[in-house]
């Protein structure tokens, strides 16, 4: 089955919309006093960023759907376009690790480091969740043979995921797998996206994604979309009615990482604005270019800030040098400068990938090549 699917744009809009949260979350938070942060201002925003990561993955998930069915048999059939995409995953979860290295010398890491620093270094961020969770989204594609059948197999998964969510969280998991696993888990250990519950999104997007596609295919997709605006925004009423039950059927947990009720407010909020975008018919051209630039560069954007922001084994970030030291206004300033940069940064990467695609490349080879070489042979 060879299936054609143009680009969806409005996926490009919406994955840059949230990697403009991202960025400007993270600068926020690197520089932001802690004075700042006592403002019912701030516990406002902090709870509205709260929907960056599940946006994110939704909309990574629904992605996965649109790449898939271009070329399913050759996905189910783990041909080459497959290994090609297990081979991003793996490349995907190195660079996940690398950004936590605690030093810039493998030497260091192996004979140097502190129990403690191992655990950060081993910590789930949302690359890994990333992409485990893509890795096990193939998986059901080879398993499920059909679109259809993936994407209810995806939709039942996401919904055992959000319903252990509660007891994995409780559990304490290094008694049971080892601990660079653990923090796939919970945040028993250090773990910032672990697969429970954040899976679940992706999931989900995955299997909207996929009969989206089959009712754009059918041309009923404009009530598809009404559809999933209305269910998105029923199931976060009910989600809201839950948490007003008196009746509690989980273990004590944290009810904002990990509850189900909350997952359901959150994935029925997320799906309606995903829903929404692909209704908007126009958008200022610099808007429209803008958002789809950083949405079609996410993971270049997310290092590079990341190493910005909060520095790395090899540089100070604004973190350091700056402080968590300014009131509200300074780090909004802070984190527009951060994001006008990362805007600047794409649209570089963008004219040099079209224009001087085969030098990007050599260059791109030979800055990892040093890096490997120093990290390699560094002794401390």
């Amino acid at each position: 089955m060879h299936i054609h699917t143009q680009r969806v744009q409005p996926l490009d809009y919406m994955r840059g919309f949230a990697v403009i949260l991202m960025v400007m979350g993270h600068s926020i938070d690197s520089v932001l006093s802690p004075v700042s942060r006592t403002t019912e201002l701030f516990r406002f925003y902090d709870s509205v960023r709260g929907f960056t990561a599940p946006l994110f993955l939704f909309v990574s998930g629904f992605v996965f759907s649109v790449t898939t069915l271009r070329r399913w048999d050759a996905f189910v059939a783990f041909g080459a376009p497959a290994r090609r995409r297990l081979t991003k995953m793996l490349m995907l979860l190195g660079l996940g690790y690398a950004l936590h290295f605690p030093f810039f010398s493998l030497n260091k890491i192996l004979y140097h480091t502190q129990p403690h620093e191992y655990a950060l270094m081993f910590q789930v961020d949302i690359l890994h969740c990333l992409a485990v969770t893509i890795i096990m989204l193939q998986v059901v594609v080879v398993l499920a043979r059909t679109p259809l059948r993936f994407a209810w197999i995806s939709a039942g998964i996401a919904g055992v995921v959000a319903l252990l969510s509660p007891l994995i969280w409780v559990s304490d998991i290094t008694r049971v797998v080892p601990a660079i696993i653990a923090p796939y888990f919970n945040q028993s250990v250090p773990s910032l996206f672990p697969l429970f519950p954040f899976s679940a999104y992706l999931f989900t997007g995955a299997a909207v994604g996929m009969v989206y596609l089959r009712k754009r295919e059918a041309g009923t997709e404009e009530l598809f979309l009404r559809r999933v605006i209305q269910a998105g925004l029923s199931l976060a009423v009910v989600g809201t009615l839950l948490d007003l039950q008196p009746i509690a059927l989980y273990p004590p947990h944290d009810f904002w990482k990990a509850g189900p009720a909350f997952f359901l407010i959150r994935a029925g909020i997320v799906g309606a604005l995903a829903a929404s975008a692909f209704r908007l018919r126009r958008l200022p051209p610099v808007v429209a270019e803008n958002l789809a630039a950083l949405g079609q560069s996410s993971l270049i954007v997310y290092t590079v800030h990341l190493v910005l922001v909060y520095g790395s084994v090899v540089n100070p970030g604004l973190m350091q040098i700056i402080g968590q030291r300014l009131d509200t206004a300074g780090a909004v300033v802070v984190a527009l400068g951060v994001l006008t940069l990362m805007v600047t940064v794409v649209h570089v990467w963008k004219t040099l990938r079209e224009v001087h695609y085969y030098p990007l490349r050599l260059t791109q080879a030979g800055f990892t090549t040093t890096l490997l070489y120093f990290f390699l042979t560094k002794p401390f």
